[in-house]
């Protein structure tokens, strides 16, 4: 599903379902970062393990405004609005960079929701424009590493074809005890 679409559809919805699929849709991009630091070495690791401690953030800054506003945080996530990132396998560098520009669009589509929620809860403004700040942040920290990630691999197939780890484990080798020679 395109971010025009997902938008498309929120914007149907109540401020309440919308804030719904946000705190569950921060919560899927926390578990996706975790599951990609865990693949990924530490020093790609702690990118993602750091995304996925922002997502967190996120999600109980919308949980404590769902509280706010609507008396508990017992949200409903509506239903036929996909997140971006459940379906994609990583297990080599190539699915890693497609797991990210995956990750891209939530982050694009996440920026946007904020953005339309600032809109319709202007007296919330202040809050939605940070989260949608960023989301857009994430977005660009992530493109950079994609760039990176594509320009190393290219006409390199022994990096695209190979497993994350391996390609972490290649990084890692400059934060290893060096010698003097």
């Amino acid at each position: 599903m395109q971010v025009e679409d997902v938008l498309d559809k929120l914007a149907q919805l109540s401020p309440k379902e919308i804030l719904g699929y946000a705190i569950a849709s921060e919560e899927d991009a926390k578990q996706f970062y975790e599951t990609l630091a865990a693949k990924s070495g530490e020093v790609l690791g702690d990118f993602f393990r750091d995304l996925a401690k922002a997502e967190a953030s996120h999600r109980k800054i919308l949980l404590k405004l769902h509280e706010d506003l609507f008396g508990d945080t017992s949200y409903a996530v509506p239903e036929g609005i996909p997140f971006a990132e459940t379906s994609v396998k990583v297990d080599t560098v190539v699915n890693l960079i497609e797991a990210m520009r995956v990750a891209l669009v939530n982050e694009k589509t996440a920026e946007r929701i904020y953005s339309h929620l600032s809109e319709i809860l202007p007296e919330h403004r202040g809050i939605f424009g940070f989260l949608a700040a960023q989301e857009k942040a994430h977005y660009a920290a992530i493109r950079s590493h994609v760039e990176y990630l594509e320009d190393v691999t290219n006409g390199q197939p022994e990096y695209v074809n190979a497993p994350i780890e391996f390609f972490g484990a290649q990084l890692e080798l400059y934060l290893g005890p060096r010698t003097r020679r």
